[in-house]
This record gives structure tokens, C-alpha cells and sequence, in this order.
């Protein structure tokens, strides 16, 4: 049976869409197109109140949301993908702005409405850009209501005095520019925030990765395996398919630490683990257990197939030589292979297994021991 989708969900993907950075986008479209709404909605009310010409605002008022929803339609559809800011922020506001310049040509005696509009297409915009497209978009506000100050006043002297007209301008050219560094100061702090935010993502990542891995070899450490071994148990547990365990000891590696040093036992465990991932499967998992000591984790296998595995791996190892000066090492491991019983603990799987790597050592080392 289908799950009815409510209206509001329904209604919300089809305006916004379900990609979370197109929803954004058109969220911020969305709002801007409300207060233009909004504002329209007032001029109309003062015309009608004042009795003022109510053809051109209306024609205004139409070309204006025709103009800002063509610029949601353009982010909807995808087709803003193709630029640089898929936002259209610099479009939407030199839009806006012609519109709100032509609005003050048409309100008359209300047209101080259109100062405040302006001041909120700065702000709202200003926020992503930079430091030299809020100068530009500042100065081109600038440009488009002196021109419109200008015109009016040669057009219409006694409705648009030129002294008011250049009183608006003169206030225009220091509120402007002010709105607008500000704008782009609270612009920089949340560039920095978000980079900021960014840094600290990716040293959660690396310190999430160093408390999971082994800093020597890069392989799982021992605490992080002892929980994926705990859900392999339950995920066992309720699929009733098993996995098998291995525990691996470097043979004489003690001996390799004591006549070479530590760092050529740092070496032999790099080289271990490197070549271990190049035979295993994508699958199995492989642990760093302590010091030169590994288990393998296999699963949905036998412990036929596992120790086959096994084989490969140490068939790979023996081809590894090492030289330390003017000597030559040749690695192996040994190795206690066990499959894990329905009811059992982990623990009680890795003690098996621990004995039967015992029984490998006990029988001259280089060998794999399943049981």
C-alpha cells in the first residue's frame, strides 16, 4: 500500500524541489519575491487611497513579478547550474533595483516607499557577494535612482522638485554605500564562519579516523574491530550465516626489533599490512591486534575457503625481501584459524583461535592452523 503523501510536502517539492541546495536557492528567491509582494501591495493601496494613476503601477507591478519569476523559473528548472553563482544573486538584485527606481518614477507623492525596499535588496542580497561586486551593484543602484530622479524632475518639476530630488540622491549617496560595507562585513564574518565550520568538519573526520585506525599501518585499530566483530556477531546471529576469525603473529619479529631496531620492525608491519589488502576481499576486514600481532575477520565464508585465503596471503609474504643493510629479510606469519559458533561470544572465538595460532608456533611457525 502506497503512503499518502501530505498536501504540504507534495506542494513544498514541487516549488522548491528536493535537493537541498535548490531548495535553499529558491527559498531565498521565494522570500525576496514576498517582500516584493509585499511592497507592491502598499504602492497599490496608496494609489488607490490618493487616487494616483493606477494603470502604470499596475503595468509596473505586473512587468515586475513577470521579471523576478522568470529568475525563480531559471533556478527551478536547473538552467542556473550553468553559472558561477547558481543562485543568481547579482541578476536578482539589479532586477530588483530597476524595478524599485522605476517604481519611485511612478508613485508620486509615496515614492519614499521605495527607499526602505531599496535598502532591503542590499541587505538581502549583499550577503554573498564580494567586496568589489557590492561596490558594483551599489554604484549601479546609485546610477538607476539618480536617473530616475533626474528624468522625473525634468519631466514632472512640480511633483519632483529638484532640490527633494537631489535631498533623496544626496542621502541615497551616503546610506548606499554604508548599508553596503556593512553588508559586505557581515558577508566576510559568515565566509569565515563557514570555513571555519569546514576546518573543524575535517579535523572531526581525521580524529575520527585516527580513533578507528592504526596510526602505524593504517589498518583498524583494536578497539574499533572489537565492536565491528560484536556487530558481525549479532548480524550472524540473526542471518544464521557465520564468519570466520584468524588470529597472525609476524614469525621472529622480537628478533627483527632487537638486531635492526624498531624502525625496520616498523617497516616489516607496513609491508605486512599493504600486501595483506592486496589479497584479501573488500569484505574481510584485517585489524592490527597489538604490536605485530593481526586478526582477520571473513565473512559469509567457510573455514575451508578462509584458510585458503590464508594460504594466498602467506604465499604473497614470502615473496616480500626486505634488506636491512647489507641483510635480507624474508617474512612469514603464523596463523589460528577458527569459525565462529552460533551461541558462542566473540571472546570465546578469538580464544580458539588464539590457541590454534599457539599450535601453529608449536609446530615450527609459517603455517596456518584452522580448527
Amino acid at each position: 500500500m502506497r503512503r499518502r503523501v501530505p498536501l504540504s510536502q507534495s506542494l513544498g517539492e514541487l516549488l522548491l524541489g528536493t535537493d537541498p541546495a535548490m531548495r535553499l536557492r529558491l527559498g531565498q528567491t521565494g522570500l525576496a519575491l514576498l517582500l516584493m509582494l509585499m511592497g507592491m501591495a502598499v504602492v497599490l493601496w496608496a494609489a488607490w487611497t490618493l487616487d494616483l494613476p493606477r494603470a502604470p503601477l499596475v503595468l509596473w507591478t505586473l512587468t515586475s513579478l513577470f521579471a523576478i519569476v522568470m529568475v525563480y523559473m531559471t533556478i527551478r528548472c536547473g538552467w542556473s547550474l550553468r553559472f558561477k553563482d547558481p543562485s543568481l544573486t547579482l541578476p536578482q538584485m539589479a532586477i530588483a533595483i530597476a524595478c524599485s527606481a522605476s517604481g519611485y518614477a511612478l508613485m508620486g507623492p509615496v515614492r519614499a516607499i521605495a527607499f526602505p525596499n531599496l535598502l532591503i535588496i542590499l541587505m538581502f542580497g549583499m550577503f554573498g557577494l564580494r567586496a568589489g561586486s557590492a561596490l558594483g551593484i551599489s554604484i549601479y543602484a546609485l546610477l538607476a535612482f539618480g536617473l530616475s530622479m533626474a528624468v522625473m524632475s525634468s519631466i514632472k518639476p512640480d511633483e519632483y522638485p529638484a532640490t527633494v530630488e537631489l535631498a533623496h540622491f544626496m542621502m541615497l549617496v551616503i546610506v548606499v554605500p554604508a548599508v553596503s560595507v556593512l553588508s559586505e562585513r557581515l558577508s566576510r564574518i559568515r565566509r569565515r564562519l563557514g570555513e571555519q565550520k569546514r576546518e573543524l568538519t575535517l579535523a572531526l573526520e581525521q580524529i575520527q579516523l585516527m580513533a578507528a585506525h592504526d596510526d602505524l599501518t593504517g589498518l583498524l585499530n583494536r578497539r574499533h574491530m572489537q565492536v565491528l566483530l560484536e556487530q558481525e556477531a549479532q548480524r550472524s546471529l540473526r542471518s544464521g550465516e557465520g564468519f570466520c576469525l584468524a588470529l597472525l603473529d609476524m614469525d621472529h619479529f622480537k628478533r627483527v626489533n632487537d638486531r635492526h631496531g624498531h624502525a625496520a620492525g616498523d617497516v616489516v608491519l607496513r609491508a605486512f599490512s599493504d600486501t595483506a589488502q592486496t589479497v584479501l576481499r573488500r569484505s574481510d576486514v584485517l585489524a592490527r591486534w597489538g604490536g605485530e600481532e593481526f586478526v582477520l575477520m571473513q565473512a559469509d565464508i567457510n573455514i575451508s575457503r578462509a584458510s585458503a585465503t590464508l594460504v594466498r596471503l602467506r604465499e604473497q609474504v614470502s615473496k616480500l625481501k626486505l634488506t636491512f643493510g647489507e641483510v635480507r629479510l624474508q617474512l612469514s606469519f603464523s596463523a589460528g584459524l577458527t569459525a565462529h559458533r552460533p551461541g558462542e561470544s566473540v571472546t570465546q572465538t578469538l580464544e580458539r583461535a588464539d590457541r590454534l595460532l599457539y599450535e601453529a608456533k608449536a609446530e615450527g611457525r609459517d603455517r596456518v592452523v584452522a580448527g
